[in-house]
């Protein structure tokens, strides 16, 4: 009588063999990734992480909460007293009330956004669907300009805004009473901030032609048959297209102009046309260290709205930036 033997492979099909190196890399794998010690190692790092990266933001709102002498006088985790009338005092601390620089930046940041992300589109669009003798030496030359530092560039342009435009003053702009802005008596300065975005950036038009170049031309051809010309192309196939993209160079455009210091400082200098970033410096000016806590006040409510904008946003900031490079 035969006895079967149950280790034995079924006849006809060879037992496989297992290389002893990939059994220890599935092991080492297991030990370095797969384990709850891998799982709560890299909690913790992320932990950390968090920690570092939000503390200061805790330490900001917590003293903003502060009276005026425990504000420069002790450090502390949890307020004995939470001030909430600092923000109410932050409000009018200054020449103007601080509505009136969030308006000026609101203004300045989407005037700029909207002049930038038509005209890197109009120019990114050129660049990736037209051929004309020289495009590639054009293109490499526009690329070449991020290479200009902007202190290099800030004396000649504040020459020609100021001397040649006279956009140094000017200008009057009446708001009805209901804004609570009142009167602009020197709005002209506003348009070296505003004017220059609607020639393009080349770091977007970059962005936007890696992106446009990765959409197939057959839709082109199809919008072709269908007698569209080059704009309503633009308009109708290329910029639902690249709304990623697109979304990415406005919350990336608006958030760098929203923190902008230099800019604002050499054109706008009535106070009244400061924006957000100027205010906080008026407000160290003025009240150097004596008012910590309204200082603080300001700039949380100077930094809300952009990462309002990034929470809602950031998904298609990474999403634009990544698929830029789908096609080079």
């Amino acid at each position: 009588m035969a006895v079967r033997n149950e280790s034995t492979a079924p006849v006809g099909i060879p037992p496989v063999a297992v290389a002893p190196s990939a059994r220890v890399r599935r092991g080492r794998y297991r030990g370095m990734g797969g384990g709850s010690g891998g799982s709560i190692g890299a909690y913790v790092v992320v932990f950390v992480v968090c920690f570092f990266c939000l503390f200061p933001l805790y330490w900001m709102f917590e003293n903003s909460l502060r009276n005026d002498v425990g504000a420069q006088t002790s450090i502390t985790i949890i307020p004995r007293e939470a001030h909430w009338d600092n923000y109410q005092r932050m409000w009018t601390a200054l020449e103007y009330p601080f509505h009136v620089f969030l308006i000026n930046s609101f203004v300045v940041a989407g005037m700029v956004t909207i002049g930038v992300t038509l005209s890197c589109a109009i120019v990114a669009y050129g660049f990736a669907r037209f051929r004309f003798p020289g495009r590639d030496v054009l293109f490499y030359f526009i690329i070449a300009t991020m290479m200009i530092p902007f202190a290099i560039m800030m004396i000649p342009s504040y020459a020609l805004f100021i001397n040649v435009f006279h956009w140094g003053n000017g200008g009057v702009i009446h708001l009805p009473g209901w804004t609570g802005v009142g009167t602009y008596q020197n709005a002209f300065q506003f348009l070296p901030q505003i004017v220059p975005a609607f020639f393009g950036s080349p770091v977007f038009i970059f962005l936007l032609r890696q992106f446009i170049r990765s959409i197939p031309y057959d839709l082109d051809e199809a919008a072709k048959v269908d007698g569209a010309g080059p704009l309503r192309i633009l308009w109708t196939v290329i910029m639902p297209a690249i709304r990623p993209a697109l979304t990415a160079v406005v919350v990336l455009n608006f958030i760098g102009k929203w923190n902008d210091f230099l800019g604002p400082l050499i054109f706008l200098q009535d106070p009244h046309n400061w924006t957000i970033e100027l205010a906080l410096n008026g407000f160290v000016g003025r009240y150097t260290v004596t008012f910590f806590n309204l200082q603080m006040a300001a700039s949380l409510m100077s930094m809300l709205p952009i990462v309002v904008i990034y929470f809602f946003a950031s998904k298609q900031i990474i999403e634009g930036v990544t698929l830029s490079g789908v096609k080079g």
